[in-house]
């Protein structure tokens, strides 16, 4: 795929763990927040072109926004002002449809590239649409194009896919245990040493 092609030659990409990625049927892949270049770098890690949620602000980000209009109704804005009934509504229908789903459950970039809490969104999708939940940690991006930096610059980012977790229960204790196991194991992958783990 060229586009494929491009970003590997533009920011070194690999992806560790990519049979974990369920070829078929839905899933929610969780992964942590660290530039405005994830929403764009992650979906290329992906085995099909999936659905995901990201921050409405990037349809206002000159180049950005032609790629959010390029993925076409699986990019989904999402309204981080209060509760957006729209984007969650379009996000169970893509599972419902059978696709991946890409969810950043920080709500928000890192500033400074440590993980923060998660909320339960992603978890209760999950739940709602029977799909398993991926975590997927992201190293390099924030290196790549850092905040208040307009250009990226060619960097290594590396995409390391976790292993799934079942799908949750809707009870909220149900839902902060398996946020927390995402949680856990992203904050695992990303101490993990750049070479480990088969890859693409």
């Amino acid at each position: 795929m060229a586009v494929w092609a491009f970003a590997r030659a533009l920011f070194r990409l690999t992806v560790i763990g990519a049979a974990r990625l369920p070829r078929t049927g839905a899933a929610v892949i969780v992964a942590n927040h660290i530039s405005w270049l994830d929403p764009i770098i992650l979906p290329l890690a992906m085995p099909r072109k999936p659905a995901f949620l990201a921050m409405e602000e990037l349809w206002r980000m000159r180049g950005v926004r032609l790629v959010m209009r390029a993925y076409g109704p699986l990019a989904i804005p999402l309204n981080r002002g209060g509760v957006d009934a729209t984007a969650l509504k379009r996000s169970l229908q893509a599972l419902r449809d059978g696709a991946l789903l890409i969810v950043f459950p920080e709500g928000g970039i890192s500033p400074d590239g440590r993980l923060r809490p998660f909320h339960r969104g992603a978890a209760l999708m999950a739940a709602r649409a029977r799909a398993p939940l991926v975590p997927v940690a992201i190293t390099g991006t924030a290196d790549a194009l850092p905040l208040g930096r307009i250009m990226p610059r060619r960097r290594p980012v590396i995409v390391r896919i976790g292993i799934p977790i079942p799908p949750p229960g809707q009870e909220r204790e149900d839902l902060e245990r398996a946020t927390e196991a995402a949680a856990a194991q992203i904050a695992a992958m990303r101490q993990a040493p750049q070479g480990d783990g088969p890859r693409r």
